[in-house]
Parts: structure tokens; sequence; C-alpha cells
């Protein structure tokens, strides 16, 4: 029986039962295997009259990487293959897809439909040269396959409840003209998470403050295999609430790059210092530089511009 991933345990609240299981980040025994797909449920903060409603959002699990992709292909056949050959073979596609896409070309794949998009205003007299690649914005837009769309129509749907954790708990990271406008975001108009800007961590009882050199928020590259790494102290958080937390994004940090947010604090619920050892969570979804944060329990078009 092949487990090339690890598992832990999780409260699941499923069909209006909850119930201990264990939160598989497990994959496909099979090709047949149901996929299944845990929503966290976290508090909708944009409805300030009630209180008691929440949204759905993904729980991500690992982010997997070609390598990972190709022991699983090599794992499911049924002869004997080279794993490094599959990834070799896998990333070259990649590779491909990238130049035919910033040649003009769409592509279409079993993942779906891609082709490039462009995004800038220009006078008609700008254009008798090469115009301004400041004010021209590229990028690529994705739309899902059938085959997508049935595999996510096919899934199994775990509802994971939050609402009943206790200490920080770390819902999303936004650049900070989406957190002091939320209605913009909701209205798709989000701006997003940039190198050299601040952005801000939003969650609940996520105030940082303490002793030890561990308190703070640390990011961590989760895409890649650099492991590189950024720790922010209490000094260089604004704002610094227990639903808010800033930090400025280091300027060398590229667009793309998928990174983790960890944070240590030794406050309490209520702000008070604690006696016991710092607390620390870490946010269960990863936020992506250039990309604008999913707005809670906003639509999103199934056409998204990959920037």
């Amino acid at each position: 029986m092949y487990y090339p991933l690890t598992s832990d345990l999780s409260v699941i609240r499923s069909k209006n039962n909850i119930s201990v299981t264990r939160k598989q980040t497990v994959m496909a025994k099979d090709p047949t295997q149901k996929a299944k797909l845990t929503l966290k449920a976290l508090d909708l903060a944009l409805t300030q009259d009630i209180t008691n409603d929440c949204y759905l959002q993904p729980k991500l699990q690992k982010c997997l990487n070609m390598h990972d992709l190709a022991s699983e292909v090599a794992a499911l056949s049924t002869r004997q293959e080279d794993v490094e050959e599959i990834a070799r073979t896998g990333n070259q596609i990649m590779r491909r897809m990238i130049w035919y896409l910033s040649s003009g070309y769409s592509i279409s794949t079993v993942l779906g439909y891609f082709r490039p998009t462009s995004q800038g205003v220009f006078l008609e007299s700008e254009l008798t040269s090469a115009p301004d690649r400041k004010r021209l914005k590229l990028g690529v837009a994705y739309s899902m396959s059938q085959e997508m769309r049935q595999a996510l129509a096919d899934a199994e749907i775990d509802v994971e409840i939050q609402k009943s954790v206790s200490g920080p708990q770390l819902f999303t990271v936004v650049s900070a003209q989406d957190a002091q406008n939320p209605e913009a975001a909701a209205r798709g108009e989000g701006v997003p998470v940039s190198s050299g800007q601040a952005c801000i961590i939003k969650g609940k009882h996520i105030k940082v403050g303490g002793e030890g050199e561990q308190i703070g928020v640390t990011i961590r590259r989760a895409d890649g295999d650099s492991g590189e790494t950024f720790f922010f102290p209490v000094p260089k958080l604004y704002p610094n609430t227990p639903t808010q937390v800033g930090f400025v994004l280091p300027a060398t940090v590229v667009d793309g790059s998928v990174w983790s947010v960890t944070l240590c604090t030794q406050l309490g619920n209520n702000g008070v210092l604690l006696k016991t050892p710092p607390r620390t969570a870490t946010m269960s979804g990863n936020f992506v530089v250039g990309d604008v944060s999913e707005t809670p329990g906003g639509g999103e078009d199934d056409r998204p511009v990959i920037e």
C-alpha cells in the first residue's frame, strides 16, 4: 500500500456530525479514489451586524512540487518507471509551456485552458515606440477544464469548524490597502501583496507581545527548496492588534513565490501577558506574492488571472 506523505488528527464536522478523523495528506492510492476536500469555516468579519456567520475556505495541504507528482505517477504505474526521468520530462513540458505562453500562444491541457493577457492604457502617440513596461501588466489567464470541474464536483466535502479553537488564529494575508478597504476587495478591486510593501495578517487573538527571541512573525518560502526565511520582531510589526498584524515584505521577495506564516506571542486572548510559554500558530494556507488574496465569502471568477 502506498503512503508517501504523513497525516495527523483533526476535528471534522461532516453532514452535521462531528467526529475525530485522520486529516489525510496521503495522496491517492489509485487513480479512481475519490478526492476529499476539507473546507475550514472562518468568521465573516465583513458583516458587522451578524456575529455568527462564516465563510468556507479550502484548507491547503502540502505544497507539492514536480518531484512529488512524479513519485505519484511512478507509484501508480503498472511498469517500473524512473521518478527522476518523469520529473525531468514534466519540468521540460512546463518550461515549454512558459515559452509558448510568453510568445502569444494559448495552451489547452487536461488541467484547463491557459492564455496570455495584458492590461494597460496608452495614447496612440505613445505606441510609435516600445510601450512603457512599468505601465503594462502581463499575466496568464486560466480556465478550468471539464475534467477539473468534474473532479471538484465529485470531491467529498468535509467542513472543519475553527470557532472553538483557543489561542491565535491566522486567517489570511492581504495587502495593507485591502485591509483598509475590504469592501473594494470584495468587489474584485483588490490590490496584490507586493514586495517592499506593507501586508497584513488577519485573524483572531493575534496581537504579538512578550519576552523571548522567538516572539514575532516568521514567513518561510513554501515553494522550491530554498527554505528562505524572514523574521519580524515586535518593533517591526504595525499594526499590532488582536485582529490585524502587519509587516513590510522584503523588497527581495519575488512575484509568484509562495510563503507560509507563523506567529509567536505570549499574550493571552484578553491581551494580558501570560506566565506560560509563548503560543505559536501557523496559518493553514499560504500566501502568494503578486496575487490578490481571496476575499472572505466572496465569489470568484473561474477564469482568474495568474499574474
